[in-house]
């Protein structure tokens, strides 16, 4: 799990840089590119919110420990609409489309990364 997250994260590194080279370099694709960046910020989070909630899970499934959870889904959907009112906000800055596309970027870069760790594994 450690790997893929890892190969994931990376990856949204590297996107995240272009996105800041697009926003350097191309002045009329700047809102986009923000927006995307906002976006893959998000992504980003509820990735590491996710991550937890599953090792919380995992914890809870071997007896280890008796935490109560709280709203792992209500705190990601939250991060997706603080994202909408943000570009909602700035529309100078941020553009909604492209914010609302990021935030769901990471759950697709995870999938491949899964893909490419078990093929080499196999």
């Amino acid at each position: 799990m450690d790997k893929i997250m890892n190969t994931a994260v990376r990856s949204l590194l590297f996107m995240m840089g272009v996105c800041l080279i697009v926003w350097a370099f191309m002045p009329n694709w700047r809102t986009v590119a923000l927006g995307l960046l906002l976006g893959l910020a998000a992504s980003f989070m509820n990735a590491f919110l996710l991550r937890r909630r599953v090792e919380m899970i995992t914890l809870k499934a071997a007896g280890g420990t008796s935490r109560r959870m709280g709203m792992g889904l209500g705190s990601r959907i939250a991060m997706v609409l603080l994202v909408a009112m943000v570009s909602y906000r700035f529309p100078e800055d941020f553009s909604m489309p492209a914010a609302l596309i990021g935030c769901m970027v990471m759950p697709f870069i995870l999938l491949v990364a899964a893909y490419i760790h078990n093929r080499n594994k196999l």
